[in-house]
């Protein structure tokens, strides 16, 4: 139990370490690139490239900790699983379901309520240029870059630490929660509804990996919002 507890501050001060990196980085490139049509996409590519670099690291540490099984929860073949019941938002052992059979629904409502946030968040600050087929697929792919940077950052470093020590779960979505609502706060979206959001997103996509023991579900939903969010920055940036 000990070695647990060293390992879940261990992962703490990494996690730690890569957020003020995340933060630094959202303000100051390594390196520029000219190769896109915006000055945002430039500053986007040299974000994701320098993050996903670093999640790597991430995963490798937490590979060390426990031995590379952490690796068994980076599979995104495995979408099925029995989802545990959830009182407070409806969920029990009369109406439970599975991930493969609700987990596309709730993607889809995540999205939408994303959507909804963004429009009041971003869009009202008005369009100033318009997205193209191009761009769009550039947009997909960094959302896909950026979705997976984040969910090895505040969830899969978490749940592994959890598994492998075979502790409650309960202590990975309450720090994935805390940690993803908190930086929230300054990012987008942001202040008392990004943090709201953002925490509730935490402990829903920790709790996916635990029930499905894979990667699959956590990493879709964050990037269909990350689709969005980045097309609204797109649309009202330079």
């Amino acid at each position: 139990m000990k070695k647990a507890y060293i390992n879940l501050a261990i992962t703490l001060l990494v996690v730690g370490l890569m957020v003020a990196g995340i933060v630094y980085l959202m303000n100051n490139s390594l390196f520029t690139v000219n190769w896109f049509e915006t000055n945002y996409l430039n500053r986007v590519f040299a974000y994701q490239t320098t993050t996903l670099v670093m999640s790597f690291v991430v995963i490798l540490i937490t590979g060390l900790q426990t031995r590379f099984q952490s690796i068994r929860l980076l599979n995104i073949t495995r979408i099925d699983g029995e989802v545990m019941p959830e009182p407070w938002l409806g969920i029990t052992k009369n109406n439970k379901d599975t991930w493969k059979k609700g987990g596309l629904t709730v993607a889809i409502i995540i999205t939408v309520v994303t959507a909804v946030v963004i429009y009041f968040q971003v869009y009202r600050r008005g369009v100033i240029q318009s997205l193209s087929l191009v761009n769009f697929l550039v947009i997909v792919l960094f959302a896909l870059t950026n979705s997976f940077v984040e969910e090895v950052t505040f969830r899969h470093t978490f749940a592994s630490i959890v598994e492998y020590h075979e502790l409650n779960p309960t202590i990975s979505k309450a720090l994935s929660a805390v940690i993803f609502g908190g930086v929230h706060y300054f990012g987008t979206p942001g202040k008392i509804p990004g943090v709201i959001m953002a925490a509730f997103i935490g402990w829903f996509l920790s709790k996916s990996i635990h029930e499905t023991k894979g990667f699959f579900w956590a990493w879709l939903i964050h990037f269909l919002q990350d689709v969005v969010i980045m097309s609204a920055l797109f649309l009202t940036s330079n």
